[in-house]
């Protein structure tokens, strides 16, 4: 009897704490802690990351300029021609043309959706998530691969899409034993595929200057194989020049 009481008080307690990690806040500050600490993402003023993007056999160099106060730049080499993908000086998006290859602004939907998020994501969506009027819902489990994995749900600022104001929400999984990031889904938020599902998958976890980044970053679109980023190199708090982010006048 005294076995079977003590087995029963251990599925309890196991239970307790299941529970227990699936509030929000124990989720989201577990995953803080995991990526290297709510104090330490806090001195992320900016980044520069470097790699490549892979599409099937393909691979084009590619270099992710981020500042915060929504300062966003990335870039690729295409043939030996430099591509602005996208470009957030914190008032100005733009891009470049990929016919005329000239710099231009973006739609004033896109404009506006970047706006949105560039700021209050970086360095990190989950830090300080609440005072950025973000809410956070646990949504279960469900398996990643074989892996057990939490659901969480994080709303944040609604977007535009199609010219309709709509909620802007991703399903974040962490692995239910250590809170890693191993897949978000949600919908592509700008460009001409804006309103499509994505999904994308995180992958090799390397730690730089005690903080965790995945080094790449799978994507699917609708279902399919789409496009991975694979980082190279990550640079924190490097200097940049601010005129890097600017739309170019007179181009």
């Amino acid at each position: 009897m005294n076995t079977i009481k003590s087995m029963v008080l251990v599925a309890l307690g196991l239970m307790a704490v299941v529970v227990r990690a699936q509030t929000p806040d124990e989720v989201v500050n577990g995953y803080l802690n995991q990526t290297g600490g709510k104090d330490k993402l806090s001195t992320i003023k900016s980044l520069r990351m470097e790699g490549k993007i892979k599409m099937q056999s393909v691979e084009i160099p590619v270099t992710i300029l981020q500042e915060k106060g929504g300062k966003l730049k990335m870039v690729t080499v295409v043939n030996g021609v430099e591509f602005v993908q996208m470009a957030y000086d914190g008032k100005t998006a733009w891009s470049t043309n990929a016919v005329t290859k000239l710099p231009e602004i973006m739609s004033e939907e896109d404009a506006y959706n970047v706006q949105q998020e560039t700021d209050a994501d970086f360095p990190n969506p989950f830090l300080d998530y609440k005072s950025k009027g973000y809410t956070a819902e646990v949504q279960g489990r469900e398996k990643v691969g074989n892996v057990d994995c939490i659901k969480l749900k994080l709303t944040k600022k609604a977007l535009k899409r199609n010219k309709k104001v709509e909620e802007n929400s991703m399903i974040y999984y962490f692995d239910a034993q250590n809170f890693n990031l191993l897949m978000s889904r949600g919908l592509i938020n700008n460009g001409p595929v804006r309103g499509i599902p994505q999904e994308i998958m995180y992958n090799n976890f390397q730690k730089v200057d005690g903080i965790m980044f995945p080094f790449e970053m799978r994507y699917r679109i609708s279902g399919q194989e789409g496009q991975t980023i694979i980082i190279e190199k990550i640079a924190i708090n490097p200097v940049l020049d601010n005129k890097v982010f600017v739309f170019p006048e007179g181009k």
